[in-house]
């Protein structure tokens, strides 16, 4: 069992392939600076998570903006998603005594993590924690004077796992759009639309070549960097089997999906399968995935960016 205590600081091995990774990407950057700062964006952001994997939390660097060129190095950290939670990694370099808190804060944010560099990057000390309970009123910049030991952060994380562990909740997709019980589907944060009133619905989903087996679908409202969207869970006919459509769009009139938002799904087990992804590469309509499925199976759908108050879901159907 490691002692979890005796962590302050932390010194971090990186190895080659981390600095191959963080120079692969920098390469693809057109300022000489941005490329800069999206080296040591991943290499802090590698520390961390390279740091928490050791320690047994769950972490997920597919959402990792910096190891995305499309969104990589405009800031001065990336933030990393560890038990469903973002945490910002922030490079420290030396000389450095402070660093500026990013703009546009996710509401899922659980604080930041200094990450000090040397001369020689071979390794990185991660120095401490900065929790954030508001992001309304956070500091312009934060002194590493302040920053709190990283057992702090790891009572946190562990908090967090307890809660991610006991508190999946599985939804019978099916029995809630056969008997349509709206007000079960709202206690568990969805709503039960029809085609028919809904004005918003999509029409190119009801037309007479493609049968609907239910005038139901299932919809509910996300909160997604500072935007607010729409993931509904539709089901139609075609040649003789149910397909299942996992949309995503933007509630304003004419709102679009952002370029780099993906649309995930996922076995029950957390696997991925063959075409279970959607990604915006440019801003769009809508985001889908359609998906054939046994009576029985369950899938789980994930979103990138992370949405506020984000918690995993097994729909079976």
């Amino acid at each position: 069992m490691i002692n979890k205590t005796e962590l302050q600081p932390v010194i971090v091995t990186l190895d080659a392939e981390t600095h191959q990774q963080a120079a692969s990407v920098a390469s693809e950057q057109s300022n000489p600076e941005i490329g800069k700062q999206t080296y040591f964006n991943i290499l802090a952001v590698k520390a961390v998570n390279n740091l928490l994997k050791w320690l047994d939390f769950s972490t997920d660097l597919q959402q990792v903006k910096s190891l995305n060129p499309i969104l990589s190095g405009v800031l001065n950290a990336t933030d990393l998603v560890v038990e469903n939670k973002r945490l910002f990694c922030i490079p420290i370099v030396p000389g450095e005594t402070e660093f500026s808190v990013p703009p546009d804060i996710p509401e899922n944010i659980i604080g930041f993590v200094a990450v000090q560099f040397e001369q020689v990057l071979d390794k990185a000390k991660v120095l401490g924690y900065f929790p954030v309970t508001d992001v309304d009123n956070l500091p312009e910049t934060i002194g590493l004077a302040r920053l709190q030991p990283l057992d702090n952060l790891f009572a946190i994380l562990e908090e967090l796992k307890l809660q991610n562990e006991s508190e999946v909740l599985e939804i019978n997709v099916l029995e809630l759009l056969k008997q349509g019980m709206n007000e079960i589907a709202e206690q568990i944060g969805w709503l039960l639309l029809n085609k028919q009133t809904n004005l918003a619905f999509d029409k190119e989903l009801s037309t007479e070549e493609l049968e609907i087996s239910t005038d139901n679908f299932l919809s509910k409202q996300l909160k997604i960097a500072g935007q607010y969207f729409i993931l509904r869970v539709i089901s139609r006919v075609k040649d003789g089997e149910i397909i299942w459509r996992f949309e995503l769009q933007n509630v304003a009139v004419g709102g679009l999906i952002p370029a780099g938002f993906k649309l995930r799904l996922l076995t029950e087990y957390g696997e991925n399968f063959e075409k279970n992804q959607a990604v915006s590469t440019h801003a769009v309509e809508k985001l889908y995935v359609d998906v054939i499925l046994e009576p029985g199976e369950g899938l789980i759908w994930e979103i990138e960016p992370i949405p506020d108050d984000f918690s995993r879901e097994i729909l079976r159907f």
